[in-house]
């Protein structure tokens, strides 16, 4: 059986103190590797050239899907306002979603 990982290109890094503790913790909480949290979050702060739009969609049907749930007109104006910005302004425009896992 072939090793994980073997043929893939790979890089060392060397973290700040404090860096692999969260990243261990952060992994842990996840149920994953750390190399598979670290691949994760290097996937999504820089996707590959074809999943931006991707990603800039979901990001606009999760808006609306919220939109549809809220019923507080503040929060519904303001999902609406980030819907309008996607929209205008493309994948330039950058959402933050707070965590779904509890």
């Amino acid at each position: 059986m072939a090793k994980a990982g073997r043929g893939d290109d790979q890089y060392m890094v060397r973290f700040p103190p404090g860096l692999r503790e969260r990243i261990k913790e952060a992994a842990s909480k996840k149920g994953r590797s750390m190399n598979s949290e670290i691949i994760a979050t290097l996937e999504r702060e820089y996707p590959a050239p074809s999943d931006v739009m991707h990603v800039h969609l979901e990001n606009i049907r999760k808006a609306l899907d919220q939109y549809e749930k809220e019923t507080d007109p503040r929060k519904r104006l303001e999902l609406q306002n980030m819907v309008e910005a996607m929209a205008t302004m493309g994948h330039a425009f950058q959402v933050e979603w707070e965590s779904d896992e509890g």
